[in-house]
């Protein structure tokens, strides 16, 4: 009996060491891959802390983190498991974001409608609606009959009385009825109330008076009014499109350009949809590649009519210079949603590789604009704008690794 134990326990041992040996071959050949599991990882823990009923302990993400990392240490000799853990330790690391994220943008929301109270506060954000009228992201604000420490980061405010033109960065006084964030209307449609809170907003609401600028409240730091000068320069831009193009043109080209859809009524809104068009109004890889390389190739073009300056220095790598440069601007000035961000970060990481004489059309650059985002908005994990836009760069970018090396030959 003592000896068939020790032949099987032999057996097993064998077994066992026979299948760590592929394990460790497989990881192996597969070292130029290891980095694209990390945004998957990450995802696994975000989707794992937002699937909780309940809050859990301001420590727990973080104690996660420091217990797994601790036993890669241990078992840092031991490839297979030293791999296992550090996965391990990626899942920790998304919950923890997910839950560093949710205390960072913790601020007060209100639990009732209230009746028509004045509201003072910064338009961070002024938008077009369909119908006429407007909507303010008001921020910093002032409720009457709310103590401060009851009084939402952000509220969001529709105007459709006649009101003062206002812009990003103007105080504004006005009388609002205020309501908590909306509930989805269904299980599994669009939760607005899930992004209000990590936007900061803790009420809606509608004027019942008129939307007045008054003077300036309080001192602003120099962040601050770095932003709002890139909202005020997107909602000029977007001011100017509309007025050289009347109507729905000019709503939708303000939109393709700078990424501002306020005023493009529903019915075109729907149509767009119904064709499957609909992604082309958010800012994304079309745009931020068409700025990048219309500016590259002008910048390059230019330099190159400049004979001493063409065979002397590095005109390529200028103008990818030049093209970054002109991709972050426009990062700022559309906003920097979530599609936007993959783009400019794929975009400025191929730029780089231009400029250090590199190729990186693989999926790298997606992986790395995937872990950037997931770890500083992990809630961006569950819009349809993330979801899409990264299933889409996927997809061009496989089919290219496949197809290329078939037809190199032909």
């Amino acid at each position: 009996m003592g000896r068939r134990v020790l032949e099987w326990s032999q057996h097993v041992a064998a077994r066992f060491a026979a299948v760590t040996a592929f394990l460790e071959s497989c990881l192996t050949e597969e070292r130029e891959r290891w980095l694209l599991w990390l945004p998957v990882f990450l995802s696994l823990g975000i989707a794992a802390y937002f699937a909780l009923p309940a809050e859990p302990h301001s420590l727990t993400g973080t104690l996660a983190v420091a217990t797994v990392a601790v036993i890669a240490l241990i078992v840092v000799r031991r490839p297979v498991i030293f791999a296992a853990t550090l996965l391990t330790l990626f899942v920790a690391l998304g919950f923890a974001s997910a839950q560093w994220r949710t205390m960072r943008v913790t601020a007060p929301v209100i639990q009732e409608k209230m009746r028509p109270v004045t509201v003072i506060g910064t338009a961070e954000k002024v938008t077009l609606v369909d119908k006429g009228g407007f909507r303010l992201i008001l921020g910093e604000p002032e409720v009457q009959e709310l103590p401060t420490t009851s009084t939402p980061a952000r509220v969001r405010i529709t105007v459709r009385t006649k009101s003062d033109v206002l812009l990003p960065g103007d105080s504004v006084r006005l009388r609002a009825i205020l309501l908590p964030p909306p509930e989805p209307v269904a299980p599994g449609a669009y939760d607005f109330a899930h992004q209000a809170w990590f936007d900061r907003i803790g009420a809606v609401g509608y004027v019942v008076s008129s939307a007045r600028r008054v003077p300036a409240i309080g001192q602003r730091t120099l962040l601050e009014e770095a932003s709002f000068v890139i909202w005020r320069g997107q909602a000029q831009v977007a001011e100017r499109i509309r007025s050289a193009l009347p109507g729905t043109k000019g709503a939708v080209a303000a939109a393709l350009l700078t990424g501002d859809r306020g005023g493009i009524p529903e019915a075109v809104t729907g149509n767009l949809r119904d064709a499957g068009l609909a992604h082309l109004l958010a800012i994304s890889g079309l745009h931020v590649g068409l700025v990048a390389g219309i500016l590259f190739f002008a910048v390059r073009g230019i330099l190159a009519l400049w004979e001493s300056a063409a065979l002397r220095y590095p005109i390529k790598k200028w103008a990818a210079m030049a093209a970054l440069a002109g991709a972050f601007g426009y990062l700022l000035l559309t906003g920097a949603t979530v599609s936007t961000q993959r783009a400019f970060i794929m975009t400025a990481i191929f730029l780089l590789a231009v400029m250090v004489d590199r190729a990186v059309i693989t999926m790298r650059p997606v992986a790395w604009a995937a872990t950037v985002i997931l770890l500083f908005t992990p809630e961006s994990l569950w819009q349809a704008g993330f979801q899409m836009s990264f299933a889409a760069v996927i997809a061009l970018i496989a089919t290219y690794e496949f197809s290329c090396g078939r037809f190199v030959n032909i």
